[in-house]
């Protein structure tokens, strides 16, 4: 089997068109044609249904390029690791993360990692859904601890956190503060249907553990959206804690005794994968940097007797 026609035909599928897969490979639009013609001669099946205008993959065509699409992309990391290993590092690592990671910490991070290597690209994508790491073609995810059940992955943990309760001056203002967890009952609270239960917070306090029920009129899988609907006094919420609102008094932390833990934080990579160069550098540039995760400060300060910002 030819390979190059393999490749011409998987361009094709990806780009969804002749003309673009064309451009993409440096080719004449006749060659990219040919090409998937004699694949076809070759194993004597139709991949794909042509019409003047556009086409088609056959049953036989989905089957086919999803068998050879794997293959064609660890070839395509074997030869790019080859290229690395003889000079400088280069090419893409996408990146997917929760839409609630701190963007000022990823962003400091990404910048400072580029300015390292100048030929590596980075892509990052926020999203709540679960990425499938293989077929979606990502190289690296940050994940919670409620999202690593499939065993093909690798999982690097690199921060264990908590959970605070924050409120905006402008909410708290004319309202009585909350003294025990009990009292959150006769609060508006803004629930996160991701990284808690939506109607029980489980606290943990000077008594160990108090689960309380709450109540609220918004709910959200987004946490940047639930932290900027507190910024603006609409309740109270569970919010891993980031150094910049606390700091500034844009934010107060609500019964302050208690919080969520045992919430964790995990660099995951496909184990089915070959590892570029590129891949592994800026998977060592996360792992490094949440060492001096904001969140990760602040609950180090707390435990060290420190006092905290006000």
């Amino acid at each position: 089997m030819d390979l190059s026609l393999v490749r011409t035909f998987g361009q094709v599928v990806e780009s969804q068109s002749f003309t673009v897969a064309a451009r993409t490979l440096g080719l004449p639009k006749s060659s990219v044609s040919r090409a998937v013609a004699r694949l076809e001669e070759q194993l004597g099946a139709r991949l794909l249904e042509r019409t003047s205008r556009q086409f088609r993959l056959t049953a036989t065509g989905r089957a086919y390029y999803d068998g050879v699409a794997r293959a064609l992309s660890a070839l395509t990391d074997a030869e790019q690791a080859v290229a690395e290993s003889q000079g400088e590092p280069r090419g893409l690592v996408r990146l997917t993360v929760p839409t609630g990671l701190d963007r000022s910490f990823l962003s400091g991070l990404v910048t400072r990692f580029i300015s390292q290597h100048p030929a590596i690209q980075v892509q990052v994508s926020f999203t709540n859904r679960k990425v499938d790491l293989v077929a979606e073609e990502f190289d690296l995810a940050i994940r919670g601890s409620r999202h690593l059940q499939d065993s093909s992955l690798i999982a690097r943990k690199v921060a264990q956190l908590s959970a605070w309760l924050f409120a905006a001056p402008a909410y708290l203002n004319g309202r009585q503060m909350p003294r025990r967890p009990v009292d959150l009952k006769k609060h508006e609270c803004i629930l996160s249907s991701v990284s808690f239960d939506t109607d029980t917070w489980e606290l943990t306090g000077p008594n160990g553990l108090e689960p309380v029920e709450i109540k609220g009129s918004i709910y959200s899988d987004d946490h940047f959206f639930i932290r900027e609907l507190v910024l603006r006094g609409a309740g109270i919420a569970l919010m891993v804690p980031r150094a910049d609102d606390h700091q500034t008094g844009a934010l107060v932390r609500v019964l302050p005794d208690y919080e969520v833990q045992g919430l964790s934080a995990y660099v995951v990579l496909p184990s089915t994968r070959h590892l570029p160069r590129r891949v592994a550098l800026f998977r060592d540039a996360l792992i490094e940097g949440f060492k001096t995760f904001p969140a990760m400060s602040m609950l180090r300060s707390r435990e060290l007797g420190q006092r905290e910002p006000e």
